[in-house]
């Protein structure tokens, strides 16, 4: 089946003069318009942790293993191959998301001053983590997992900055109830919903880049039918989806029925920045218009 696509100008005529895939309709927005939807709307702001003097304090941050974000910089989103990417996300509401890109957990994590110890209390899978903290800064955790019988540390890295408000942040449970898989059937209603969250999802994920001000932005390990690039947004094949993306849903019969309403949305007519405020904001500013349309799909 051919692949649906939504791309600016320049990319269009780029993609259509070699293949025979379709247009898809578009209008051109001011790029005030659109940077005012993206930037003064969406956001409380972030909180920096660089002047924290409270180790809780500065692990209520994102970290990722040093040496795998190195690998997500010269990773290619698009290449099949795995990588075991190494997170924490831990929020001053007491849960924590650990490697949110690959085998993904959640809970509630403690930290014991004394010890030095952070616990990992795994709802998902009911487990349980101790690690023991060497040093720690405001960009830097070098820690040794208690649980194996190791004295390896293993050093990870942030950005020193979290969201005012939980609520946007993309990683935390509350935004990826769409990632558990139903343990029943769901109706073509809940289906609408569960694709609409993952819609959401990178919604606030773009958000979040922005605000952070990330450096590295990769989509590697985020499970999604549609691929992403640099002002452009558009469906992945069915014999090339994301099996992390289907196992989102009851069975792939259910799957399937969420990827042809993704079809559909994608259709629709969109409505992108015609002046340069950047590749991220346009994906943004048409995302959000996706996640409005999906409620017009029936």
């Amino acid at each position: 089946m051919k692949t649906s696509i939504i791309f600016l100008v320049v990319a269009i005529i780029f993609f259509f003069s070699c293949s025979n895939q379709p247009k898809v309709k578009e209008r051109k927005v001011d790029a005030n318009i659109a940077e005012d939807s993206v930037v003064t709307k969406y956001s409380s702001g972030v909180v920096s942790v660089e002047n924290s003097t409270t180790i809780y304090d500065i692990l209520c941050q994102e970290w990722v293993q040093e040496d795998d974000a190195a690998d997500l910089k010269e990773f290619d989103d698009n290449s099949s191959l795995l990588l075991s990417i190494r997170t924490f996300n831990f929020y001053t509401d007491g849960s924590f998301v650990k490697n949110y890109r690959s085998n993904w957990s959640y809970g509630k994590w403690l930290y014991n001053e004394k010890e030095k110890l952070v616990t990992l209390n795994h709802e998902s899978d009911k487990d349980k983590d101790n690690y023991k903290i060497t040093s720690i800064a405001t960009d830097e955790l070098n820690i040794i997992n208690k649980g194996l019988n190791t004295t390896t540390i293993l050093k990870f890295i942030g950005n020193q900055n979290r969201l005012k408000s939980i609520s946007e942040e993309p990683f935390h449970l509350i935004n990826n109830q769409w990632r558990i898989k139903p343990k029943a059937k769901e109706t073509d209603e809940e289906i609408k919903q569960r694709l609409k969250n993952n819609l959401n999802f990178f919604v606030l994920f773009y958000k979040s880049v922005i605000v952070k001000n990330d450096k590295v932005i990769s989509f590697y390990g985020l499970p999604s039918c549609l691929k992403w690039y640099g002002g452009g947004i558009y469906m992945e094949k069915k014999e090339a989806l994301n099996a992390a993306w289907v196992e989102c849903f009851y069975n792939k019969e259910q799957a399937m029925i969420a990827y042809a309403l993704m079809e559909k949305v994608i259709a629709k007519k969109y409505t992108w920045p015609k002046d340069n405020i950047g590749w991220v904001k346009k994906n943004l500013f048409v995302l959000e218009q996706m996640v409005k349309n999906i409620e017009l799909i029936n």
